[in-house]
């Protein structure tokens, strides 16, 4: 990459050279790389033109793109620590830079601001009476946000979320207040323990239990995950019959005991069992994860080119559509299109990491320059 000289110098430069004097004596005389005078007097570059600057943000904006789509809530911290693991060694401002001229944006909840703990002591936590069991005991399903254990715990007990905030500690009105579960400042984290035993106790859980289900509790904090709706019959097998949010790791695209493609909040689920090749990709995509990271499993699936089927595609669409309900189809045909291009996907996705790996190993032994 060049510089950008001033208009006067780059102009002299030109009138120099027309005038017959060679590219080497005009970078000597002006102090200039040959390469420089050679971008001007070849009309790579006319006086006055910046210079273009690589981008090297641009590879990593459909992982923004698609890491904010998938967790609405990701914080610019959690997502500037993602991009580190990737090798993007940017600075919080500079990435907020790169996010703006990419027309990136994370999530503006005002819930989600500091300004939401105004009025949380911790010297109240201590003073809140210890609460006693409800009468119908609930257990979190894995992931479950704080909200929705909170208010599926209420309805059992036929009572308000309001209600059982009244007798928690104030821990638990600052986070259902933020909408983000898992961000985790100092002065709640060293509560958190006490604030699962007490949810523990009202809930007939065990504190464990509750602390490894709950990301609120911060069990699975700096891992990528995505903001889906847990398998419905997985949720139906325990008698619950509203759709329950959940935070999963951000791999995971299907529930393999029921085979159930998990959407967003909002989507009708899908079956894809009736397709064998998107469960074993599933199973595929898991395995590799003892190979590499969440992060460079996702990173791959994006830009490694696939190989693309389109009879094998096409029939997966079809045993979609037939398998499922119309309604399923039409409300959520873009979780159909993934569904049915997972398994070319994952395969592509595979091949990239293996690649990486051996271009790795290549360099550590010494065989490629690093």
């Amino acid at each position: 990459m060049t510089s950008a000289l001033p208009r006067d110098r780059a102009e002299q430069i030109l009138a120099d050279h027309a005038a017959g004097t060679s590219v080497r004596q005009i970078a000597e005389a002006y102090g200039h790389s040959i390469t420089t005078i050679r971008t001007y007097v070849n009309g790579l570059r006319m006086p006055g033109e910046h210079a273009a600057r690589a981008d090297d943000f641009a590879p990593f904006a459909a992982y923004c793109r698609l890491r904010l789509a998938d967790d609405p809530h990701l914080r610019t911290p959690a997502l500037l620590a993602e991009l580190s693991r990737l090798g993007l060694g940017y600075s919080r401002a500079t990435l907020y830079r790169a996010m703006e001229r990419h027309g990136i944006q994370t999530h503006p909840c005002p819930g989600c601001h500091p300004a939401s703990m105004s009025g949380y002591s911790p010297l109240a936590a201590t003073r809140a009476p210890r609460p006693a069991p409800l009468p119908v005991p609930a257990s979190p399903v894995a992931g479950e946000t704080l909200a929705s254990f909170l208010s599926r715990l209420a309805a059992l007990n036929r009572t308000t979320r309001e209600v059982l905030l009244d007798v928690l500690p104030p821990w638990f009105h600052v986070k259902t207040r933020w909408h983000d579960d898992r961000w985790q400042p100092p002065s709640l984290i060293s509560r958190a323990d006490d604030a699962a035993a007490r949810l523990a106790v009202i809930s007939g859980s065990a504190a464990a239990a509750i602390k490894n289900a709950l990301p609120a509790f911060g069990g699975k904090s700096g891992q990528p995950v995505r903001a889906v709706t847990a398998c419905r019959l997985c949720t139906a097998s325990r008698r619950i019959s509203d759709p329950v949010p959940v935070h999963l790791p951000a791999h995971l695209q299907v529930c393999l005991t029921h085979g159930i493609w998990l959407s967003g909040p909002g989507t009708p689920q899908i079956s894809v069992s009736g397709c064998p090749d998107i469960l074993a990709a599933e199973r595929q995509a898991r395995h590799l994860i003892r190979r590499c990271t969440i992060e460079q499993l996702i990173y791959a699936r994006l830009h490694a080119p696939a190989a693309h089927d389109d009879r094998e595609w096409k029939r997966r669409m079809t045993a979609l559509i037939e398998s499922n309900p119309r309604q399923a189809a039409e409300s959520g045909p873009q979780a159909m299109l993934q569904a049915a291009a997972y398994p070319e996907a994952i395969a592509a996705a595979a091949g990239a990491a293996s690649s990486a790996r051996r271009t790795d190993r290549s360099r550590r032994s010494g065989i490629l320059e690093p």
